[in-house]
């Protein structure tokens, strides 16, 4: 019983801080040939699904949520940011640069949703690929030449039926 108890004890301390340690901060990698933030960007796509069909929807939008932490770490507000409107490919992109933060602040928990389409006949958000409990941002890569850290969202997909979760 003891045993049990300790080993409980023991795995509940690998697994908080394997937590801990998988938060990821955005907007923290410096360009090395200037020494300045580089700014982050989120990218993906906005499709309808309409029975077998998917087509991908122009003039929609996703949010990109966040929380903003202080000079200490600390988590202290959410911010928000709302997509570019989708192009007739259904691609967005959204950026977040440094100038947009105080001096030392960064922002942690990064998620993408999914916020409105213009089509009134495919209007209910899906959570395909979390477009609505939020597609966390783990995925990365710096462009050539070192102007963004880029986050690929995925596909995401608005219907003509409501789904509920």
């Amino acid at each position: 019983m003891a045993f049990s108890r300790l080993s409980f004890a023991a795995s509940l301390i690998v697994f908080s801080s394997l937590i801990i340690s998988s938060v990821a901060y955005y907007g923290d990698e410096a360009n090395p040939e200037n020494g300045k933030l580089i700014p982050v960007a989120v990218e993906g796509v906005i499709m309808c699904k309409s029975g077998d069909k998917s087509y991908p929807i122009q003039g929609a939008t996703a949010r990109v949520t966040c929380v903003k932490t202080d000079v200490y770490g600390e988590e202290i507000v959410p911010v928000s940011m709302m997509s570019s409107k989708t192009d007739a490919k259904g691609y967005f992109f959204a950026t977040l640069f440094p100038s947009q933060l105080r001096e030392g602040r960064m922002v942690t928990k990064c998620k993408v949703f999914l916020h409105k389409s213009p089509l009134a006949d495919c209007d209910f958000p899906t959570d395909v690929n979390k477009g609505v409990k939020g597609k966390s941002l783990s995925k990365y890569r710096i462009l050539e030449d070192k102007s963004f850290k880029l986050y690929w969202a995925g596909a995401f997909f608005f219907t003509s039926e409501p789904t509920y979760y």
